[in-house]
């Protein structure tokens, strides 16, 4: 049993409940390669029914940090029904090793890039017998109560996430209602942003202006005399995932070209940055330099645009995040006419140019501001991601990101993400304490935010939207919850509709900042 526990917090999901991430498919491909049959729960399943873990032999969990309470409970119910099952567990959770170890007792961790251990663990016999875990690179596991660590393994090669490692495409229909969600392929794994920030650590290190971070050289990119964890302080993918390595056109175009024949509707290219595709030469630790490559792009989008779902609009592909500094013109023309209703996911962080140097963000205020005016020039629908509460916040630094906020919008800006600042292991703000959801400092900023997106939903209403039916609403009964399969809001729509159904919904009314209602102009 594969257990997706990814945002599952203390046992239900409250946010992104409408996605799927390829991490534990990329678990399930490992365990088929070594013709080992598996099957992926959810972290909600497993404890609504803990009986269904009878069924197997050993787990295999997928998880967060903040996902640790739920892990927590898991593990403890598959101690009492399957005492001799092997557990291992892998993700982002495992950035804090030690307190995952202690607390869950679990017979390895797969630390950082997990498919090439696994791999070994199997070939090793790790699921039959007990094996020594010191003769297998990146992993954690507990000797007499001691913590211990193997060396780290070198990153996976662009061919290897191409064509040994494939994650599965089958597992997807273990997931309840994947047909309305959003379904990740990976595309980039790693980031090209090696800066580092500027704030001193609660760890005591401190830049010294050493100028490693801007060397030509980019092999000196990635060194650190102060051992500070690369890229925004707030990230720790550079740190775990290192710089970035595209997956071929081909892998990612028969992953999207299965999903779509097992039924999902929407597909979104996962990157830390898309624009990182196939650009520049090992290693890409210039994160504005060179610029993106143009021609892998449209040779990309051009192969899974032209798949017939995707033409005749029944199937969407989407792209998330993308830097400010690399979204060209050239960019946005590739984009728009390859692609249809693209809401480009362009991260902001901070409205002060003096902030956003200090935490390690490359560009500036006016490269958002750029980027999003080119992509509403071609009628694109781009996102701003903000984030509350970061070290260096100020009330000044607060009141520059409510100008640029309003900027932004007013340039065409479609929604303002904002969200809280957590000290994610493994990143240089890892030490620092998060703020607390009504702290008096951001409130104007999570106002404004709220304000900003209810006015550009209210411009909604009476519009038409095609979107494809996930699940019953939580919070009012007798309605549906309909995403759109072209970017546009969440919305409800009275009446129970089969999981998947497509549908043609006219908005009629915004209930949050979040929610629109709906009602059903045709059942396609």
């Amino acid at each position: 049993m594969i257990v997706d526990a990814l945002s599952a917090g203390t046992g239900r999901r409250t946010s992104s409940r409408d996605s799927i991430g390829c991490g534990p498919r990329s678990v399930a491909g490992v365990l088929e390669l070594n013709e080992i049959r598996c099957r992926i729960a959810r972290a909600e399943s497993v404890l609504s029914n803990p009986g269904v873990m009878k069924n197997f032999q050993h787990i295999a969990i997928s998880a967060m940090t903040m996902d640790l309470p739920v892990v927590r409970k898991i593990a403890g119910k598959w101690r009492r029904s399957n005492p001799r099952g092997k557990m291992l567990l892998g993700g982002p959770v495992t950035s804090d090793p030690i307190s995952v170890l202690k607390a869950l007792k679990p017979d390895v961790l797969v630390l950082g890039e997990g498919e090439a251990t696994l791999d070994e663990l199997l070939s090793a016999g790790f699921l039959d017998e007990q094996i020594d875990y010191s003769t297998i690179r990146g992993v954690a596991y507990l000797d007499a109560e001691s913590p211990k660590f193997t060396p780290s393994r070198k990153f996976l090669a662009p061919d290897e996430i191409s064509s040994v490692y494939v994650p599965s495409s089958t597992r997807i229909v273990d997931y309840i209602s994947y047909q309305a969600a959003r379904v990740y392929v990976e595309a980039v794994r790693g980031c090209s942003n090696f800066r580092r920030t500027k704030i001193t650590l609660p760890g005591g290190q401190e830049c010294t202006e050493c100028s490693n971070c801007d060397s030509p050289d980019l092999e000196v990119r990635m060194d650190c005399p102060e051992a500070i964890p690369p890229g925004c302080g707030f990230c720790s993918v550079p740190s775990t995932w290192g710089p970035p390595r595209s997956r071929s056109e081909e892998a990612i175009a028969n992953e999207v070209i299965e999903l779509i024949k097992l039924g999902v509707h929407r597909i979104v290219l996962e990157a830390p940055d898309f624009l990182d595709y196939h650009r520049g030469r090992d290693p890409v630790t210039d994160p504005c330099n060179p610029p993106a490559n143009i021609n892998a792009i449209h040779r990309l989008l051009l192969r899974l645009t032209s798949q017939p779902e995707v033409a005749a609009g029944n199937a969407h592909l989407s792209i998330e995040n993308m830097k400010a500094c690399l979204f060209s013109e050239e960019v946005a023309a590739v984009l728009s006419n390859s692609m249809q209703g693209i809401s480009p996911n362009i991260g902001l962080e901070t409205g002060s140019d003096e902030h956003l140097k200090s935490i390690g963000k490359c560009g500036s205020s006016d490269d958002v501001l750029r980027a999003v005016r080119i992509a509403k020039a071609h009628g694109m629908a781009p996102f701003v991601y903000l984030i509350y509460g970061l070290p260096g916040e100020t009330p000044e630094t607060v009141k520059e990101s409510i100008h640029v906020m309003r900027e932004v919008a007013q340039a065409g800006a479609e929604r303002i993400i904002l969200y809280g600042f957590r000290a994610l292991p493994g990143s240089a703000f890892a030490g620092f304490p998060e703020p607390h959801p009504k702290d008096a400092l951001t409130a104007p900023l999570r106002k404004e935010a709220a304000r900003i997106n209810r006015k550009r939903k209210n411009k909604l209403v009476g519009a038409i939207v095609r979107g494809v039916v996930a699940e019953p609403s939580l919070t009012h009964h007798g309605y549906s919850m309909v995403y759109p399969l072209i970017e546009g809001p969440l919305m409800t729509v009275r009446g129970g509709y089969s999981v998947g159904t497509v549908l043609l919904v006219k908005i009629i009314k915004v209930l949050s900042s979040g929610l629109v209602e709906g009602q059903v102009a045709e059942d396609l």
